[in-house]
């Protein structure tokens, strides 16, 4: 494989991986919402959906990959802490379970008659079946579903595009804007995959490079930041076309639940049989992430939590089952459990991502205090006024 392919390969295996649910749903729902000031929203967007993932991937790989060497800068019970709260996000009943809601609601939009519990239980079987060999995973993703699920996506959008629809005005300001951007980019809670992600790209990385003779960190941090800037670019080309085309036709998807948005909009611009090619895309979308993220917290529950006291296709199956209790819950359910704790560790992750690349680069030495107060700080922002009257009573 050529320097170039194997950058290629890696970035797209990288856009494939991030690009899940909320990728599809936050975007959408902002661009509907956001109006005329909806470039405005994409800037703030892309910063914490993009730029912060993307810096999360790097900083990872400085530790070789290595989450936990990543998270022990910050003291063993915290980073074990912390990773233990990531994994219940990014995992069964979180990102996973999201997943598999938002592929549901795709199918359902075109069959009615299937139910939630059906669905799920069909695609939590798929997901289970596809991740017995967790070697393959990277491979897979980066030549086979990865071009699959770009070209669906790149398809709707430039047809969307192409359409003569005027954005309405909004009655947002573009700090307004600007803000709901930023914060919809937490819930994609992209910068939590990252530094589990880590591991699967590097470890893909570090087998291609040395097929060409390259074994060198400075190699492998140059190869994966060229990787991850693919990813990232292929994250913002997504992003920026559907947040456009949801402004575009606004008023023709209002009053849609978010996790219909993308349906609903195919079958507006492509008319009802092409629509089909809406279920296809969050279907592929939505469970090659779902794939991805079904590798890593089984492996997590099998080495890690129960250090290797439940073997990985029993952690598997344990998966699995946890993901179609919480899918059932519907995307709502799921994000009002979520939501809460990722407003207040997100401000602290991305702390602990700028100290770790400052420690590596500058030898930043005051880690754990900076990391504390983003934490505090974070908490007292969001919940200070909760936390007081508990307190008064």
């Amino acid at each position: 494989m050529s320097k170039k392919s194997t950058v290629f390969t890696l970035g797209l295996a990288t856009f494939t991986m991030f690009f899940g649910a909320g990728n599809i749903v936050f975007p959408l729902s902002l661009g509907r919402d956001m109006g005329n000031m909806v470039f405005y929203a994409i800037l703030g967007f892309f910063i914490t959906a993009i730029f912060v993932p993307l810096l999360g991937l790097i900083s990872v790989m400085l530790f070789e990959g290595d989450y936990k060497k990543f998270l022990s800068t910050i003291g063993t019970i915290p980073a074990n802490l912390i990773a233990l709260i990531c994994m219940i996000l990014l995992g069964p009943f979180g990102c996973i379970a999201r997943c598999i809601v938002i592929s549901y609601s795709a199918v359902q939009w075109h069959l009615p008659n299937i139910s939630l519990f059906t669905y799920s239980l069909i695609a939590s079987i798929f997901v289970f079946l596809v991740t017995q060999n967790k070697n393959r995973i990277v491979g897979i993703l980066g030549k086979y579903l990865g071009p699959v699920k770009l070209t669906l996506l790149l398809s709707v959008i430039a047809v969307g595009l192409a359409a003569p629809f005027m954005i309405e005005p909004t009655t947002f300001t573009s700090s307004q804007s600007f803000m709901r951007g930023f914060n919809d980019g937490y819930f994609t809670m992209d910068l939590i995959c990252a530094l589990f992600f880590s591991m699967l790209i590097y470890t893909a990385l570090k087998k291609m490079l040395a097929e060409e003779g390259k074994t060198s960190p400075r190699d492998l941090i140059i190869y994966g930041i060229k990787s991850s800037l693919i990813g990232g670019g292929l994250l913002g080309v997504v992003y920026l076309g559907f947040c456009t085309i949801a402004a575009m036709y606004g008023p023709h998807i209002h009053g849609i639940g978010r996790d219909q948005i993308l349906s609903a909009l195919t079958t507006k611009i492509l008319g009802h049989g092409a629509g089909i090619l809406a279920n296809a895309t969050v279907a592929i979308t939505c469970l090659t992430t779902a794939i991805a993220l079904t590798t890593v917290f089984a492996d997590y529950l099998a080495h890690e939590l129960t250090k290797s006291k439940i073997r990985y296709p029993y952690a598997l199956l344990i998966t699995t089952v946890i993901t179609f209790a919480m899918s059932n819950l519907g995307f709502e359910g799921i994000m009002n459990f979520v939501e809460p704790i990722i407003v207040v560790l997100y401000p602290a992750l991305i702390v602990l991502c700028l100290a770790n690349i400052a420690s590596k680069a500058f030898g930043f030495r005051y880690i754990k205090p900076v990391v504390f107060t983003a934490l505090i700080a974070s908490l007292v922002f969001n919940y200070g006024q909760a936390i007081a009257s508990l307190i008064i009573r």
